[in-house]
């Protein structure tokens, strides 16, 4: 799918033979291309091929390349995975193709940052590649933070529920988080490492302004980083700390059994040694029966206090 956009203009491009190329379009956004689109692209705009290679590859890392006035941007972008699947987020490359005038975006599936940005589009309004460019920036770490946010919110749900959970459950959904988070630090490392280089942009020292925004955007990024990483060790501790619970809570129970298995011995030996069918020391007095059963309970008795008073049951 391919959009361009300008001051005026919205328009869906559609591959034709004859069409002309709009001169005036600003913004090229190419969204799951198919290879017609591709090579359309490519011969208009001289967009290299691997390009489109790179932002198909989720195990891109995020750089930026320069040739003259021409630059290339790779950046990674959070985005949220199904409830059922094994993370809770992932991690997208998109390419950012810098010409003077012009800027083509490049994603291998939709993204919500590309409907963000269509639609804070302001019709009317200028549209020039620094600020096109400072505006993905600020909206790519918005994303992350939201993303972090949510994480966040799913963590303190988790642990509400870890205090009185002893299935495996949660630790796994605690792992998949984690996960998310790994891939969070990898890419916000990566993305700040290339808006540094991009502040560096001769076509961004024609505006301080936009260069502003850039380092505004970079700010986020940091803290985005920061929140990971203390998320990160957050999710860590809380792993650590309740496999500790749970083995603590399976020690308490197998003591708890020991203990009520010790204190039901006494009367139920007795019994089982008098119900055998052999001649037994005071068979036939008529008190043997309640009394030695008597002494069994009492003695399940006494140990049944001494357990108390140890807390063991």
């Amino acid at each position: 799918m391919l959009h361009w956009f300008n001051e005026k203009t919205d328009a869906e491009l559609k591959v034709a033979a004859d069409f002309q190329w709009p001169p005036t379009a600003t913004w090229i956004q190419v969204v799951a291309p198919t290879a017609a689109e591709l090579d359309f692209v490519a011969k208009h705009l001289q967009v290299p091929d691997y390009l489109f290679q790179d932002v198909s590859d989720e195990d891109e890392r995020p750089r930026l390349e320069r040739e003259g006035d021409i630059a290339l941007i790779i950046l990674k972008v959070p985005a949220p995975m199904q409830a059922d699947a094994e993370l809770r987020f992932r991690t997208l490359p998109v390419g950012l193709w810098l010409l003077p005038q012009q800027m083509v975006t490049a994603s291998a599936q939709p993204l919500a940052l590309w409907e963000e940005l269509r639609g804070q589009r302001q019709r009317g309004k200028a549209l020039h590649v620094r600020g096109l460019l400072a505006e993905i920036f600020q909206a790519i770490a918005r994303d992350y933070l939201r993303a972090l946010r949510i994480i966040n919110a799913e963590i303190a749900a988790t642990e509400k529920i870890l205090r009185d959970s002893q299935n495996n459950r949660e630790f796994f959904r605690l792992l998949a988080l984690n996960k998310s988070l790994i891939l969070f630090s990898s890419a916000l490392k990566g993305n700040i490492s290339v808006a540094q280089q991009t502040m560096r942009l001769p076509l961004l020292k024609q505006d301080e302004g936009d260069l502003e925004d850039i380092a505004d955007a970079l700010i986020d990024l940091q803290q985005a980083r920061d929140m990971t990483e203390i998320y990160a060790s957050t999710i860590t501790n809380m792993m650590d700390a309740y496999v500790g619970v749970l083995q603590n809570n399976i020690s308490n129970t197998l003591k708890i059994i020991t203990a009520w298995t010790v204190v039901v011995a006494a009367p139920a030996t007795v019994a089982s040694i008098y119900g055998m069918n052999v001649p037994l020391p005071l068979q036939h007095w008529i008190y043997a029966w309640p009394v030695l059963m008597g002494g069994g309970f009492t003695v399940s008795g006494i140990l049944f206090m001494v357990f108390r008073k140890k807390d063991w049951i």
